[in-house]
């Protein structure tokens, strides 16, 4: 007998096989591997892409700097500090930004106390001279993305037994630890020393050619560490941020000897620092959150004389190098965008690590 139709309404009404508790839960782990692996890139491209645009602003700043160097026939320095609050210069802004200045050598030199003449000895507690630099009229700062730093190699950190040594480390600005009061007329801040991260002032001087400078040739600032009939006298530039004329290095004094009070001024502890800037020929941009994300930066708590050694009372001991400074010398020798300045030209360009 001829087998029966089945009718168009009774194919539409055929159970439909659905999915398996176990086809729900593979798909379901699939797209969660999917979403995640999607974060991952995204965050990477939006790093590399922050890093991308600080390295170039700072490149940029470079290129100005050296501009007016030779339109000005001046020295001219790029330096970095860690952004103060918008409603007082005393507190540092949260989270830490760095801003990028641009300042001038205003042709004067003096100590941390008083005016010197050119050519005049420093008094034997004194070892240290400074040259004031003003910011560029018209050159405003520029803010770097929150989370990214600036590195400078360590060159500038020679006693009489580190000589080398420093060389393969990098260092960079602090981080402060404080108690801010932004209700109080003006709003003031209490830094907290046991808990800040110790840094340096780094920075790029141009010549008056456009070329890298690593000191200036005027009389007292021929030299920058040498022996003389008063001890070890130090030629650095400062930012004049608070525009007394003078170095200054907040409440921290590392010693009680007075060559030794001096070291001081060589480090950036607090906001209001305006110590001794150490002149650097070349830099790294690097993504400071990542490198807190990749080590103990418990550890990079703390002051320390760190890499210019220790007074004994008969002369330095070896250097010790802080962890702070080791974990993100590591960092930065993988992970950081590198700027370098032509031998000849002085001009700046991103190369490689």
């Amino acid at each position: 007998m001829p087998r029966a139709r089945t009718s168009s309404s009774a194919r539409r009404l055929a159970p439909v096989r659905a999915f398996t508790l176990l086809e729900l839960l593979v798909v379901m782990g699939i797209m969660m591997i999917l979403a995640v692996l999607t974060a991952i890139s995204v965050g990477k491209v939006t790093r590399d892409a922050k890093l991308a645009n600080a390295t170039n602003g700072v490149v940029a700043a470079l290129g100005t700097a050296r501009a007016i160097a030779i339109r000005d026939n001046a020295f001219v320095l790029v330096t970095f500090r860690v952004a103060p609050d918008r409603q007082s210069r005393q507190v540092p802004r949260t989270p830490p930004v760095i801003q990028v200045i641009t300042a001038r050598w205003t042709g004067e030199v003096v100590t941390p106390d008083a005016p010197v003449p050119t050519g005049v000895e420093m008094p034997s507690t004194r070892d240290v001279y400074g040259q004031r630099f003003v910011p560029v009229p018209g050159v405003p700062s520029r803010d770097l993305p929150s989370g990214v730093y600036v590195a400078g190699p360590g060159f500038f950190r020679v006693s009489s037994n580190s000589t080398g040594l420093s060389d393969k480390y990098w260092f960079t600005q602090p981080a402060f630890a404080g108690t801010a009061n932004l209700a109080a007329t003006p709003p003031t801040y209490a830094p907290n020393l046991a808990l800040t991260e110790v840094g340096n002032a780094i920075g790029v001087m141009f010549g008056p050619d456009g070329r890298i400078a690593s000191r200036m040739d005027n009389d007292v600032t021929e030299v920058d560490n040498v022996d003389s009939s008063d001890g070890n006298a130090w030629v650095k530039p400062f930012l004049d941020t608070d525009g007394n004329g003078f170095p200054s290095r907040g409440t921290s004094v590392f010693g009680t000897f007075p060559p030794l009070q001096n070291v001081s001024f060589f480090y950036y502890d607090e906001p209001l620092d305006n110590g001794f800037i150490d002149l650097v020929p070349y830099l790294a941009v690097f993504n400071m959150s990542e490198a807190r994300e990749k080590f103990n930066s418990s550890l990079w708590k703390g002051p320390t004389i760190g890499t210019l050694g220790s007074f004994t009372g008969t002369g330095y001991s070896p250097p010790t190098i802080p962890q702070r400074v080791q974990d993100i010398s590591k960092f930065v020798d993988e992970q950081s965008d590198r700027i370098t300045f032509n031998r000849y030209t002085g001009v700046p360009g991103i190369g490689s690590k």
